[in-house]
């Protein structure tokens, strides 16, 4: 059900209101059928009742006669007045009508008609003896004769018939036409559903587009959240909207505020933490013994990488620089040239030239992480470009002995490295590949590790072109 509903808001209301007004407009149709296949019922039967209670009341002041003929001696016959027979002209397998039955019987007693028995019956096709003794045909004879190219306003949809007893022997017949209103009553039906889907969409399509408006710059602000660098969204809206984006912007100040105090405290903390280690290191320049001197040099120099890193990883999301056009492939290539001038066996195989808006600072940290990883455990590195559609995935290749597949999520943890041993020769912070990734999906991409067939690690920075 779902795949055939609206993806939108405005949408699916607007679906679920015109389902449910066609439900109750179908209620609605068949309840006024049936109202209308009654009241035909209705009006024929009441017209054969007053034909009879009149024929009835005639008879009473004339006295009763079953044949009148004309001066010239010929029958005469009398049209649309009800025949007087000797037994009921209903006859078996005609369809009984026991309601329309007993309400004529009420009538004649209500018009002070004796009747001793009331019958009726409905048929399709009036009978042979019943043609002469039925009303409403004589109206639609004349206007065919006058206009028999018009088409009638209503379609005969049968025949009442209906006998009433008024005496022993004495039955008086009469026949009524069905008039059939369904096609008029279709056209209102129809006529009336339009409007009802006029009066109720056209305000609901208005309060859709109000209500989701607002909805979609809030859906836009969430998605291009920067904590407390986001501007704030626009309040409009319903009430409980208006509220809602309140609420948002008032989060983004008060993230904004706690990333602001977080990084005052990592400022103080680095500055209080890098002065003792630039002091340290002057009085260690002092040290006479130099594979001393060396060893605690480099450990001065690993300890501020550290720091480096930790202070990098927290601050990123609140970079000031802002990303510009960078051609992707000058940056790795800058990048490579440092390790080679460092004597370490990095390649870099050029595929023409890309643009990407990018922060290129960061992204720069991100590879030269990847790069020194590759340097450290597999001896070199060789670096590629590959564009998937919208996206451009730089490649750094290893021979080093790669890393068990169980193992590969977890090397993204904080301070979590393949090597066990923190020795100057493989040494680190552990914060490398976490820092990437961070760096990589704060730019909508990912950092992906896969060991090679041939041998070696595969690490990938995924960039989005969008």
């Amino acid at each position: 059900m779902k795949r055939f509903l609206p993806n939108s808001l405005i949408g699916q209301l607007l679906a679920l209101v015109a389902f449910t007004l066609l439900i109750a407009q179908g209620i609605n149709v068949a309840l006024l059928y049936q109202g209308a296949q009654n009241q035909k019922m209705v009006e024929a039967s009441a017209s054969a009742v007053a034909r009879i209670a009149w024929e009835a009341e005639r008879i009473n002041e004339r006295g009763f006669r079953e044949r009148r003929y004309r001066r010239d001696g010929s029958l005469r016959i009398r049209r649309n007045r009800p025949s007087t027979t000797s037994q009921s002209a209903i006859e078996d397998g005609q369809t009984r009508l026991p309601s329309v039955e007993e309400r004529a019987a009420r009538a004649f007693d209500n018009l002070g008609i004796t009747s001793l028995s009331v019958q009726a019956a409905r048929v399709d096709k009036l009978p042979a003896n019943m043609r002469n003794s039925v009303i409403g045909l004589g109206r639609e004879r004349q206007r065919l004769r006058a206009i028999a190219y018009r088409k009638m306003p209503h379609k005969i949809d049968g025949f009442i018939i209906m006998s009433a007893q008024i005496g022993e022997g004495r039955w008086l017949n009469i026949a009524a036409v069905i008039r059939d209103r369904n096609p008029r009553l279709a056209r209102t039906l129809i006529f009336q559903t339009a409007v009802i889907y006029l009066i109720l969409l056209i305000p609901l399509i208005w309060l859709g587009r109000y209500i989701s408006r607002p909805l979609k710059a809030l859906t836009k602000g969430a998605e291009n959240f920067r904590p407390g660098a986001s501007d704030p969204i626009a309040e409009s809206g319903p009430p409980d909207t208006k509220q809602l984006i309140a609420a948002f912007n008032g989060m983004n100040d008060r993230v904004g505020a706690m990333l602001n105090e977080k990084n005052v405290m990592l400022g103080a903390i680095g500055h209080d933490l890098r002065t003792p280690l630039a002091a340290l290191r002057v009085r260690v320049e002092s040290v006479e013994d130099e594979d001393e001197r060396d060893r605690m040099i480099a450990g001065i120099d690993d300890m501020d990488r550290t720091l480096d890193d930790i202070l990098s990883l927290a601050r990123l999301g609140r970079s000031k620089e802002a990303a510009e056009p960078t051609d992707i492939s000058a940056l790795i290539e800058t990048v490579a040239d440092e390790f080679t001038d460092m004597g370490a066996a990095v390649s870099f195989t050029r595929s023409g030239r890309t643009i990407a808006n990018i922060r290129a600072t960061l992204i720069r940290r991100a590879l030269r992480n990847l790069i020194s990883n590759a340097v450290k455990y597999g001896k070199e590195a060789a670096v590629s470009v590959d564009k998937d559609g919208d996206r451009l995935v730089i490649h750094v290749d290893d021979n080093g002995p790669g890393i068990a597949e169980d193992q590969i999520e977890a090397m993204f943890e904080p301070f979590a490295r393949a090597e066990i041993s923190r020795n100057r020769a493989t040494g680190g912070s552990g914060l490398g590949l976490t820092l990437a990734r961070a760096i990589m999906r704060d730019h909508g991409g990912d950092v992906l590790l896969q060991n090679r067939a041939e041998g070696g690690l595969r690490a990938s920075l995924i960039l989005s072109l969008d």
